[in-house]
């Protein structure tokens, strides 16, 4: 019985030794991994800021009327660490600007969201961002007048939006809102290319716009048809002194709502929900 213990013991450790050297090198193996993975993801890290470096300037809010003004506010989907700082990226992307239509000044804005998550949105909106900064280079340089009527210019210029995102075959769509603002008289005319519904907040109530306005995203085959006939719609509103406008991408429709039960994620299905948390905002960007 003595000698039989003495083996087992011997047995015993001898598996025990060779468990902590699998052990040993089990955790090496892992480490390795981890570092490895560790390494790709600062590189990736490294491209997705390299490509906000690209995208960011194209976001700019160029406005200097005295008669409109206009306020940012974008917080992307993806956001990362890099060099200790915390980055964003996606296809949401903003622009403001002045155009002289026929001698008379005009605030041009245009919002827009490009679909996809991460490099896929954020190429979308580089692309669209270079096409609209083009767009207004062109249309306001050298405080060029622009002999042309307001309605018109919108519809060429989703023609000419269109022309190059519809290069991309349907793999690249975008969803925005493009207007112009008369500063003297407050006349807007803008159009909506399958974005989510602008809202008018005046007099301490929120409303929808463009309810029956929507067009197809920039991008599908069929979206230039409707140019060619003539079908692209085209709001037109005459708005108020102290008038407050809201241009947004997704996220105002898909509001989460507060549980007292963490374990159920409860989405707000109340088109009106928005509105409600405007008017309590009192119409503040950062508020709301």
């Amino acid at each position: 019985m003595a000698q039989n213990l003495k083996t087992s013991f011997a047995t015993i450790k001898e598996h025990n030794e060779q468990l902590e050297e699998k052990v040993a090198l089990r955790t090496e193996e892992l480490q390795q991994t981890l570092n490895t993975v560790q390494e790709l993801k600062v590189q990736q890290d490294g491209d997705y800021f390299l490509t906000t470096l690209i995208t960011n300037p194209l976001m700019q809010n160029r406005n200097k009327s005295s008669f409109v003004k206009i306020e940012f506010f974008t917080e992307q989907k993806k956001k990362f660490q890099f060099k200790g700082k915390t980055h964003n990226l996606g296809g949401d992307i903003s622009i403001a600007g002045n155009l002289n239509f026929l001698g008379k000044q005009y605030t041009m804005f245009f919002n827009g969201d490009a679909m996809g998550k991460s490099m896929q949105g954020a190429g979308g909106a580089l692309v669209i961002g270079s096409v609209v900064n083009s767009i207004m280079a062109r249309s306001a340089a050298n405080k060029k007048v622009i002999t042309k009527d307001p309605e018109r210019w919108l519809k060429e210029t989703f023609a000419e939006i269109q022309n190059v995102m519809e290069a991309f075959d349907g793999s690249m769509l975008v969803s925005c809102i493009l207007g112009i603002i008369e500063d003297e008289t407050g006349i807007l005319q803008f159009f909506n290319a399958e974005h989510p519904l602008s809202v008018l907040y005046r007099d301490g109530k929120a409303s929808f716009l463009d309810e029956d306005l929507v067009n197809q995203k920039i991008g599908e085959s069929f979206a230039y048809e409707k140019i060619q006939n003539n079908d692209l719609k085209i709001s037109k509103i005459q708005l108020r002194r102290y008038d407050t406008l809201f241009f947004g991408s997704d996220g105002k429709d898909d509001i989460l709502l507060l549980s007292s039960d963490v374990s159920k994620r409860e989405i707000n299905s109340s088109d009106q929900f928005f509105l409600e948390c405007l008017e309590e905002a009192k119409g503040n960007l950062h508020d709301v």
